[in-house]
C-alpha cells in the first residue's frame, strides 16, 4: 500500500516509536514541504525527530516525491497534489481539519492508529504487539481513535 504522509502523522508515528514499522509495512512518501517542515526546520531547532527522519530518508525508508511548488505553502496541499497525480492508495494524516477536506473530496486517508490495525490484519504484527504499539501511540491521538482501534484489536482476538 502506497501512502502519502503529512507531517502530523509522521511526527506522531515517530514519537510513539512506530515509524520504522509503518514504513516497512507500507511504502511511505512525503512531499517536499513536509520534509522541509520536519527535517530542515527541525534541525535548526535541534529537534531529535528531525535527525531520525532525515536518516530514514537517506536510508530509503521514506521517499520524497514531487517537485517543490512555490505556489503551495502547506504540506497538506502538496500531499493532495501528489495523491491526485496517481500511484498512491491513501494519505496518512491525523490533522482533523485536513481529514475533513479529504472526506469532502472523497480522498482515502489513514490515521496513525489505523496503521496498527491494518498491520495486524495483514499479519505484519501480532496482536500483543498491536496492543503495545497502540498504547505507545495513545498520548498523541484522540480518545475516539484510540478506542476504535482498541476495539478492533480486541475483536480480532475473538476472530482468531
Amino acid at each position: 500500500m502506497k501512502i502519502v504522509m503529512d507531517a502530523d502523522c509522521l511526527i506522531k508515528l515517530t514519537k510513539a516509536g512506530l515509524k520504522e514499522s509503518v514504513c516497512n509495512a507500507f511504502q511511505v512518501t512525503i512531499p517536499h514541504l513536509v520534509k522541509e517542515e520536519i527535517v530542515d526546520r527541525g534541525r535548526k531547532k535541534q529537534l531529535p525527530d528531525a535527525y531520525v527522519i532525515e536518516k530514514n530518508i537517506k536510508d530509503g525508508l521514506i521517499k520524497i516525491e514531487g517537485k517543490r511548488n512555490s505556489a503551495v505553502y502547506v504540506g497538506e496541499k502538496e500531499a493532495v497534489a501528489l495523491f491526485e497525480n496517481g500511484g498512491f492508495d491513501a494519505i496518512g494524516s491525523d490533522d482533523k481539519r485536513f481529514i475533513k477536506q479529504l472526506r469532502v473530496f472523497n480522498i482515502p486517508y489513514i490515521t496513525p492508529a489505523v496503521f496498527i490495525a491494518v498491520m495486524l490484519k495483514k499479519g505484519d504484527i501480532l496482536q500483543d504487539e498491536a496492543e503495545k504499539r497502540l498504547y505507545a501511540l495513545s498520548e498523541y491521538i484522540s480518545e475516539n481513535e484510540y478506542c476504535s482501534v482498541k476495539l478492533f484489536i480486541e475483536q480480532w482476538r475473538t476472530k482468531r
